[in-house]
């Protein structure tokens, strides 16, 4: 077999329509920008179709189907947001781009409309608090206003089959509980039936089935009931003892069956619960993972699927209890380079690309979060070290999630202990493994940069080099720069407790005259998580400390917090490929953007 292709296909944002006829997302194949996608879904296989758009799109365009014309785009700026259509061109040409509306308020909500006409209902939130709520055809003309709403107003489950009735949720806590938007009078009132702190997560609009979660016993449960029945709501118990993370990812029709993602180590699980017997089988599914968004139609089970050799896609089961997934003919395995999972010492679970130990090199990749993992899907960076011929090894580590509680709570208060000595001990176990002079390489994003120059810091001579996105410089200091969001994680993580050991407190700058070994710093220059002035301070230190190889600084004019899947993510991640194929003399400057 030759060898896999260096360019990838990558794939975000996913939306369905509320039918379930048709899914769209927003797709870079190889070096494109991204543009919108288009899957068809009344056929015997998924059919997708791009629809190149003149400038293409960034990662916070959300694109909702409009039927079979085209896709609605959702462009949020940084002083506005836009909706547009984009409609096929002919003959290979550029999409045509329709504006529809423009806001100046704080962002636009799309939700899928389900009766004949209703592409869409569109969400202003606009000032005064109020939300105005208008009908978007699918067509290349204005929306039509149609209610407003006193308050934000976020969700959207569609209550019966003629799109009438919508279930609409207040998102500022102790705002009120579920209420539905009439959309024949555009008045609005609370779903009755559903108890305080229940909460509406989905229905069947034929039969009226209603599936919500409310906190019960310390622990969130799914409660089955019905639409026009007063009667409590009944929570299944077989339901709620399955084991690993549950995700609900769609009823079927009738409103009887529940497809439901399970979570376990690093794979996903479909299950199918049936409601009325409180029963569940397992469908036969790929290795892989799912994503949170599916629908069941006539046609079959639709679902967000991939596998390490199988970019993200979609995958239709027909009768789920009996058939098998069919998939593109492009998403077929093969084209791609295949990864197992190893359990290493610890124990900790690993997805393993080629051989760390016959490879000529290796890279331990540690992922982001804390709280996150390596999931078993398509990963387009680590296809592209492996087709460099790089063996990789990601690992999920303590403080990792899937594992269980004492797993993932093993770090709470010791943010770079046990997960550093796990990754010490993988580091070790692959050098030893490997021989003399075949040490293996670094690479983190986020949190994951963050541990893996703790790892450089802490046993220097174990590493050939390290390649890192995004790092911060310490929990204390990343309290101090970052947003609310990360001050709020770092104090339910205690990500600020200071380890008293021989290493001594866990900050990177104070720690960067132990890193003498070849590094590189990427970061987007817009990073709303983590502040680019970390990496800019770390560079500065490392450069002070004079040591034998001067480190390469990258940092990304316009990009957010992973600059991999910016408009110039391909080229970040041909210098990380470089840098980590020993390359890295051609870059040795210090200019801070990747040129076009």
């Amino acid at each position: 077999m030759s060898p896999p292709p260096t360019a990838t296909t990558r794939r975000i944002n996913f939306r369905f329509s509320a039918t379930g006829e048709h899914v769209a997302c927003l797709a870079a194949h190889g070096r494109a920008r991204l543009m919108p996608e288009l899957w068809d879904l009344t056929g015997p296989a998924p059919r997708p179709r791009l629809l190149p758009t003149r400038d293409g799109e960034d990662s916070w365009t959300f694109p909702l189907p409009a039927g079979d014309v085209g896709v609605l785009l959702c462009r949020h700026g940084k002083q506005s947001t836009r909706l547009l259509l984009a409609v096929p061109g002919t003959d290979g040409a550029p999409a045509e781009e329709h504006e529809l509306f423009a806001s100046r308020g704080p962002g636009l909500g799309l939700v899928g409309g389900i009766a004949p006409g209703t592409a869409a209902l569109l969400f202003e939130n606009g000032e005064g608090r109020r939300t105005k709520v208008w009908r978007v055809s699918g067509h290349a003309e204005p929306p039509e206003p149609v209610a407003e709403l006193t308050g934000p107003a976020g969700g959207g489950v569609w209550l019966d089959a003629d799109g009438r009735r919508l279930a609409l949720a207040r998102p500022e806590p102790g705002a009120g509980g579920t209420f539905v938007l009439d959309l024949a009078t555009g008045l609005s009132a609370p779903l009755e039936g559903v108890a305080d702190g229940e909460h509406l997560l989905m229905a069947a609009p034929r039969t009226g089935v209603l599936l919500t979660a409310a906190r019960r016993d310390g622990a969130f449960r799914l409660g089955v009931r019905h639409r026009d029945d007063p009667a409590p709501t009944v929570f299944p118990e077989r339901l709620n003892r399955i084991e690993g993370s549950v995700t609900p990812l769609a009823l079927d029709p009738g409103g009887r069956c529940l497809a439901l993602s399970v979570a376990r180590r690093s794979r996903s699980h479909l299950l199918l619960h049936d409601l009325v017997a409180d029963t569940t089988v397992e469908a036969e599914l790929p290795a892989g993972t799912l994503q949170p968004t599916a629908r069941w139609t006539t046609g079959g089970l639709h679902l967000l699927h991939t596998t390490p050799d199988r970019p993200l896609g979609v995958v239709t089961l027909p009768d789920p209890l009996r058939s098998r997934v069919r998939a593109t003919a492009e998403e077929q395995p093969g084209r791609w380079i295949a990864a197992r999972t190893v359990d290493y010492p610890g124990p900790v679970e690993a997805i393993v690309y080629g051989d760390p130990v016959a490879s000529e090199r290796v890279v331990l990749a540690l992922h982001g979060g804390p709280e996150a993992a390596w999931h078993f899907g398509f990963e387009p960076l680590f296809q592209r070290m492996a087709a460099a011929g790089m063996a990789v090894v990601a690992p999920n580590q303590r403080g990792s999630t899937g594992y269980g509680a004492a797993h993932r709570d093993a770090i709470r208060g010791a943010w770079g202990g046990p997960d550093l000595a796990d990754i010490l001990r993988l580091g070790r176990t692959l050098a030893d493994a490997r021989g003399p002079g075949r040490r293996p390489m670094l690479y983190g994003i986020s949190y994951g940069a963050y541990l893996a120059l703790l790892a450089v810091a802490a046993e220097p001579d174990l590493w050939a080099r390290a390649a890192v996105i995004a790092p911060f410089l310490s929990g204390g200091e990343l309290y101090r720069d970052g947003p609310p969001s990360v001050r709020a994680l770092l104090d339910r993580l205690g990500g600020r407790v200071e380890l008293d050991d021989e290493l001594g407190p866990r900050d990177l700058a104070r720690l960067a005259d132990r890193m003498r070994l070849p590094i590189m710093i990427v970061h987007g220059e817009q990073d709303p998580v983590i502040p680019v002035a970390h990496s800019r301070r770390l560079h500065s230190r490392l450069l002070a400390a004079a040591h034998p190889v001067a480190p390469v600084y990258l940092e990304i004019p316009g990009s957010d917090h992973d600059p991999l899947v910016s408009s110039e993510g391909h080229l970040v991640a041909d210098r990380l490929i470089d840098f980590l194929s020993e390359g890295a003399t051609r870059i040795l400057h210090q200019g801070t953007s990747v040129p076009a």
